[in-house]
């Protein structure tokens, strides 16, 4: 069996940044709000004070099973990030069609892939 290290090493220099790149995105597309907030290295205290909560309700929205897309806006916002939801449309026999959903409040234009 071929350990990544040995499958990785005789790749071009490019070829493994690209593999690597995509790793990393593919790791964060999959976190929940705490695995998130450690990642950009925030305490529940620092995000409490960045939302004008206490650090139990930071706690409490973490754990959350459901939550309003505004607030969890306003959670990834105070992160430092930007909330972008995109539809993935796929028709019989053709490619998939990737729709950025946009706030109806801004001039955003929506993005079709």
């Amino acid at each position: 069996m071929t350990t990544h290290k040995e499958f990785m090493a005789p790749l071009q220099k490019k070829r493994r940044k690209a593999i690597e790149d995509r790793a990393a995105e593919i790791l964060v597309e999959e976190m929940t709000l705490q695995q998130l907030r450690k990642a950009r290295d925030r305490s529940q205290e620092t995000t409490a004070e960045a939302l004008g909560l206490k650090q139990a309700a930071v706690s409490r929205m973490e754990n959350r099973d459901d939550m309003r897309i505004s607030t969890l806006r306003q959670y990834v916002h105070a992160l430092g990030g930007e909330l972008e939801f995109y539809a993935r449309f796929k028709e019989r026999g053709k490619k998939a069609r990737l729709v950025r959903i946009r706030n109806k409040n801004t001039d955003e234009i929506h993005t079709t892939l």
